[in-house]
């Protein structure tokens, strides 16, 4: 190969090897990646020229789809109960609920090690107080393996556990000991560390102001209140809140005026970046946009110090190439697309900003660069951002820099802060001012974020969306010698794509959509330009996902009953911000024995406006394509204190002649009360032995049953009690769209049988 060829080989081949892994993520077999990787090294020896440049483009993309195939299928243990032992490696989340969400590095399951780390859950009436980073746990829990995305746009669970090497899960807490390791852990010991070192800013800055340094030096968000991440959010700066490029790039800056202060050597400051580096990312738990800033910030400083300057193009490619071989499950995390997204916007507009450098006023010279990269910078964030949140922040362009200066002092002051532990007058004395300027700024932050028509709800872009990107971008682009008119063509006509994109579409037809949520219920009814919500799932965003990325608003929540695995989703209804206008109970849902954190939500959101009715039998709800008729619980029959499963809502849709009998959670005792002949029988309780039992199937008489639950034993069980009729079932179908015509239905489940 030539110089030209040489050069201009690591962008494609980056490319090339991204490309890959999203195909290996979609493969099992290793036999065709294998052989092609080879093939391709041979045509690499043997070719020359252009032939060689593209056997190396093809070599490139074999090594990412064999890389793709290892790290997206991993060999795992039996699902099973299992004596688990690990350390704990993250700070414990606390659920509504009585939830515990916890991640344990070092494990072993029945005395045998596990690759990776373990994500365990369990509910509990107290928190336990002694489980804190860098403790040993000892229980026996159930091992399940994580399932993949199965509801249309939904969050892919397995993905997100593999981008933090978790593999497996575990529910449970049988036999639970906690106590000091036994033997060092080097992942322990730094999560015990940060877990102290946040203690420690929180008693010497307050709990507020803690709190904020401990997610900006140490990337502990959970200590943020979620109203405050919200504001953030809304005003396109929550990229604050996260350890990433511009955190590791003020650390490299401090470190490199310590360094010219010392005189060091070139070679010796080389290392002690990487030494440094290497420690902050272990000590922020070796998260992945630490580690990626990390090494493009080294990438930069190597060839710095040796004298080896390169193109911002060739430097992403690099870090870009170096990152997917490392850790190739990255390439579908939102984190990842948005830092390269964001630093191919940087590297992308640098030179147009650099045509500022002949303007005499250095002010205005500063401003205008900084304006220009900002905006090249969210420009190339677009697409993943809208693509994961379904928002456009308005006014980032305008809050984004002087944010980033405001914030780039406050993490100065955090890190003197840090420093000055070990000499506690300084410290306090150092304290009091560094608490009062978070203060300030929180204020400014939280009045900006209540600001209403801060961010503009899209749905999620398509196509068009990247069309229209790829036209802004060769719009600006440096290397083309383009008419000025051919530019404002491109620009004006990429704008008006990605505008027409994001707008929504009418709907017209009538859909049941029962979202897979494991052992819990969330199902949409869209009839038409209509939207009713029955029931929320657990507290997870699965729910509200669907919702946001078609920008729906529900015309009402109709909850079944108040348990967490059918109202827990009503949380992040509220956190994510989607109206609940009106809310639907059972009669004398409130009134059974529920947990009182549902008491609490459900104040709050009579608080925030949302009117609360009961349904009770007799009860008849229009609909644009029917109605929906309550057949349960009936009043008079109610009695307070009782397992709210008893009263569970049972409805009767008739959508376009065709009926589906909604069950909720009833119990067997109950379901005679409610037994209708229906065409779609959604079954109660997940279909537990108690529940459907075979006189009320036969009264129903269903043409098919839908089927929530988590085990495809627990649905092959239901199926065996069903005489034939087709179950449909979310372990075997993901989520399950019902869409209803004249007096005839259709059956769409998401994944393919």
């Amino acid at each position: 190969m030539n110089a030209l060829q040489r050069g201009w080989l690591l962008p494609p081949a980056a490319l090339a090897l991204v490309a890959g892994v999203f195909i290996g993520r979609e493969t099992g077999s290793m036999l065709l990646p294998v052989a092609a990787c080879i093939l391709a090294v041979l045509a690499v020896l043997l070719l020359k020229e252009w032939l060689r440049f593209a056997a190396c483009i093809v070599f490139s993309l074999a090594l990412g789809v064999c890389a793709g195939c290892i790290a997206f299928h991993p060999a795992l243990p039996a699902e099973a109960d299992y004596m688990v032992r690990g350390i704990i490696s993250d700070e414990v989340a606390f659920g509504s609920f009585g939830q515990h969400r916890i991640y344990l590095s070092d494990v072993t399951l029945d005395d045998r090690p596990l690759s990776g780390g373990l994500y365990w859950t369990f509910y509990a009436d107290e928190q336990h107080a002694e489980l804190v980073p860098g403790m040993e746990v000892r229980f026996r829990a159930s091992l399940y393996h994580p399932r993949g995305a199965d509801n249309p746009d939904g969050y892919d669970f397995r993905e997100a556990l593999l981008q933090r090497g978790i593999t497996v899960c575990v529910y449970g807490c049988d036999s639970l000991s906690v106590r000091e390791p036994e033997s060092f852990s080097f992942t322990g010991s730094m999560a015990a560390l940060r877990h102290r070192l946040s203690s420690a800013l929180t008693e010497r800055l307050g709990e507020e102001a803690g709190g904020y340094a401990s997610a900006m030096l140490l990337g502990l968000r959970s200590l943020i209140p979620s109203e405050d991440r919200q504001a953030f959010s809304r005003l396109g700066i929550a990229h604050i809140l996260s350890v990433s490029g511009f955190h590791v790039g003020i650390l490299i800056a401090a470190m490199a005026a310590l360094f010219r202060l010392l005189r060091l050597r070139q070679g010796l400051r080389l290392c002690l970046y990487a030494v440094v580096l290497f420690l902050y990312a272990a000590l922020c738990g070796m998260s992945q946009p630490v580690i990626r800033a990390s090494l493009l910030l080294l990438l930069n400083q190597e060839g710095r110090i040796l004298n080896r300057p390169r193109s911002g193009l060739h430097l992403l490619s690099a870090a870009l190439s170096l990152m997917t071989l490392y850790s190739p499950v990255q390439v579908t995390s939102v984190s990842f697309q948005l830092t390269f997204g964001a630093m191919f916007g940087l590297v992308w507009f640098a030179p147009v900003a650099g045509r500022f450098r002949p303007f005499q006023n250095r002010i205005l010279r500063y401003i205008l660069e900084s304006l220009l990269l900002t905006f090249g910078i969210q420009l190339g964030m677009l697409l993943p951002e809208l693509a994961c949140f379904q928002r456009l922040p308005l006014l980032v362009f305008l809050i984004n820099l002087p944010a980033m200066l405001v914030s780039g002092l406050l993490i100065t002051l955090f890190w003197i802060t840090l420093l000055l532990f070990p000499i506690p007058v300084l410290s306090g004395l150092f304290a009091g001012p560094v608490s009062a300027a978070t203060g300030f700024l929180l204020s400014g932050i939280r009045r900006l974020g209540s600001l209403p028509g801060l961010t503009l709800w899209i749905h999620t872009p398509n196509v068009l969306t990247a069309a229209g990107l790829v036209l802004l971008f060769l719009g600006f682009c440096w290397f083309l010698r383009l008419h000025r008119g051919i530019r404002a063509l491109l620009l004006s006509f990429g704008t008006a794509v990605l505008v027409l994109s994001l707008l929504p579409l009418p709907h017209n037809t009538t859909e049941y959509i029962q979202l897979s949520a494991g052992n819990a219920d969330a199902a949409v009814l869209w009839d038409r330009d209509q939207v009713y919500v029955m029931d929320t799932g657990e507290e997870n965003s699965i729910l509200s996902s669907f919702l946001r990325a078609r920008r729906l608003t529900p015309d009402a929540v109709i909850l079944t009953h108040l348990h967490a695995d059918h109202a827990g989703g009503l949380r992040s209804l509220i956190d994510d911000e989607i109206p609940i206008r009106l809310l639907l109970l059972p009669a004398g849902a409130q009134d059974q024995d529920i947990h009182p954190d549902f008491l609490a939500l459900l104040q709050e959101l009579q608080r925030n406006g949302t009117e609360i009715r009961t349904l009770s039998r007799g009860d008849v709800l229009p609909l644009p394509s029917g109605s929906l008729s309550v057949l349960w619980p009936e009043n008079g029959k109610i009695r307070s204190g009782q397992n709210a499963n008893h009263y569970s809502l049972v409805s009767r849709l008739v959508l376009n002649g065709t009926s589906l009998l909604q069950t909720g959670d009833i119990t067997g005792i109950y379901e005679s009360y409610c037994a209708a002949p229906s065409d779609i029988l959604k079954a109660s309780h997940h279909g537990s032995a108690s529940s459907t039992g075979p006189d009320f199937l036969s009264a129903v008489s269903p043409e098919a049953v839908l089927l929530t639950c988590r085990s495809v034993s627990r649905l092959e069980d239901f199926r065996s009690r069903t005489g034939g009729i087709p179950v449909y079932g979310s372990p075997e179908c993901g989520a399950v769209t019902v869409r209803f015509e004249d007096s005839s239905f259709t059956v769409i489940p998401y994944l393919a049988p």
